[in-house]
């Protein structure tokens, strides 16, 4: 079962790109551990877009309902 988030993030990409912004829904196979969602979060989008995690920042997370 899938849990869905709403994410906005920015990840520094290499140049001449820079800073990119985004917004969505981001879908987990499972639950984020306890007080690690935000953490765990930057781990997923920065693995997903193949950059390190200190290239995210997450602004926003939320689980939808």
């Amino acid at each position: 079962m899938s849990i869905k988030f709403y994410a906005h993030f920015i990840v520094e990409q290499p140049q001449p790109r820079g800073l990119e912004e985004f917004r969505g829904v981001v879908e987990l196979d499972s639950q984020p551990r306890a007080n690690k969602g935000l953490n765990e979060a930057t781990r997923i989008i920065a693995r997903n877009f193949g950059r390190a995690q200190q290239d995210v920042k997450v602004l926003q997370w939320a689980r939808l309902h």
